[in-house]
């Protein structure tokens, strides 16, 4: 099951979920984070990860990523209504916060620590995907 099919499961109508391709960015820290970055549709091909934030400089072939203190700033500009979250449990509930302030609608959220949804939020938390046959 793909990362929409997935967020699927728990939106409602005022999520603006379409089912198209979903314009998505990535945020993340650490090593599970940095992996998937170098790794081509590791969200799946219904999404589109148009960029990502980390807290440290990474090198992804397939997107641009940004410093995650520019999120603020560039979020509501990129459009994008579905994040995909990737951060130790310590961050996660500033993120979010920051999340649903700069427009997004869906979490698909991989940080082990869970996101409450509410009428105009949709959080999916769940563990992250494995990478090349091992999860991290």
């Amino acid at each position: 099951m793909d990362i929409l099919e997935r967020i699927s499961q728990v939106r409602k109508e005022d999520y603006e979920f379409t089912g198209n391709v979903e314009d998505t960015v990535f945020i993340f820290k650490g090593v599970i984070g940095e992996a998937l970055a170098k790794q081509p549709n590791f969200a799946g091909q219904a999404v589109k990860i148009i960029a990502a934030f980390s807290e440290t400089a990474v090198k992804s072939d397939f997107f641009d990523v940004f410093e995650l203190d520019k999120m603020k700033n560039l979020l509501p500009r990129l459009g994008a209504k579905t994040a995909i979250l990737c951060v130790p449990h310590k961050d996660v509930a500033g993120i979010a916060d920051t999340l649903k302030k700069c427009g997004v609608v869906r979490i698909l959220n991989w940080s082990g620590e869970n996101i409450p949804s509410d009428s105009r939020f949709a959080v999916l938390n769940e563990e992250p995907p494995c990478i090349d046959s091992t999860c991290l």
